[in-house]
């Protein structure tokens, strides 16, 4: 990475999207497994195994093992709004409303206890009889 005039190292912007400090994948520190006795274990932070050592100073640990996180699924978001429309609009929420009035009251209005708990929020939900 190159470095700016006052020795901070900055990510180089037409490569990289997000500036990682340069080390590739887990960031420290890092969780790690030691046995102190053949049956009793600890799990310690740390940022190394010599790390990991200094803060058992007085024990000896008989074998230090990092755990390695597991990766998290990475879930597609399904994008709001009209295909290609701009991103950050504000919410438009009488025409969903309005949509989701539509199917509540053809599927005969809502049951009469949630009928109940909207009217605690000040609105009455009468369906509208068509004539």
């Amino acid at each position: 990475m190159p470095l700016t005039g006052c020795g901070r190292a900055v990510p180089k912007v037409s490569r990289e999207t997000t500036w990682d400090i340069g080390i590739k994948g887990e960031l420290p520190p890092y969780l790690y497994r030691v046995w102190v006795t053949k049956k009793k274990t600890k799990t310690m932070m740390g940022f190394s195994e010599q790390h990991i050592r200094d803060q058992l100073d007085p024990i000896k640990p008989l074998k230090i093992q990092k755990i390695k996180e597991k990766k998290e699924k990475e879930t597609k978001i399904e994008r709001l709004g009209p295909k290609d429309a701009p991103v950050g609009r504000p919410a438009d929420y009488e025409p969903a409303f309005k949509i989701l009035r539509a199917w509540v009251d053809s599927q005969g209005g809502p049951p009469e206890d949630v009928r109940k708990a909207i009217r605690e929020h000040w609105i009455d939900y009468r369906k509208v009889s068509k004539k």
